[in-house]
């Protein structure tokens, strides 16, 4: 096993749409999802203290999330096994509980507790670029949807790099 400390950047953009992920005969349409009506999405960074660790076959990545993300508290881990980058788990511990997959091409369904309810959540995941071991980033596009909520449309990027290389 191997643990090194790495500081984690976390670029994340969403933006309302009109799909309903819940629906199983609803089609899936990609100009839907890509209509903007001109607005910008939503984005925020974060940069967090880790630690990479890899097992065998499996990487993961671990963070203590803060107040800025509202989620402090918890520790979300993101993680995949190497022959199968394409296929990436993100489950978050403590006050916020969830196992969110995303694995391009396909529909997950998880629930997210909170310490004030649980959420029923769908993602269908557009498009993932696993270049961690070797780049240090992972691109992830996705869409996401709380049901009874207004679907979203996300990216997030993280981009990785060893503690010791900022100072």
């Amino acid at each position: 096993m191997t643990k090194r400390n790495v500081m984690i950047t976390i670029k994340t953009s969403r933006l309302l749409i009109a799909e309903c992920l819940f629906d199983e005969n609803a089609e899936y349409n990609e100009e839907s999802v890509n209509l903007h009506n001109g607005e910008l999405p939503e984005s925020e960074e974060m940069l967090v203290e880790g630690r990479l660790v890899t097992n065998g076959e499996r990487v993961e990545l671990l963070y203590e999330e803060s107040e800025i993300s509202g989620m402090q508290g918890s520790v979300t881990t993101i993680g995949f096994e190497r022959n199968t980058p394409g296929l990436i788990s993100m489950n978050r511990t403590g006050t916020v509980l969830t196992s969110l997959v995303f694995e391009e091409g396909k529909r997950h369904f998880s629930v997210y507790d909170t310490i004030f309810s649980s959420f029923q959540v769908c993602v269908r995941t557009l498009h993932v670029e696993n270049k961690l071991l070797t780049e240090g980033k992972i691109d992830i596009e996705y869409l996401i949807e709380i049901h009874g909520a207004q679907a979203e449309r996300c990216k997030m990027n993280i981009l990785v790099c060893d503690a010791k290389e900022l100072f």
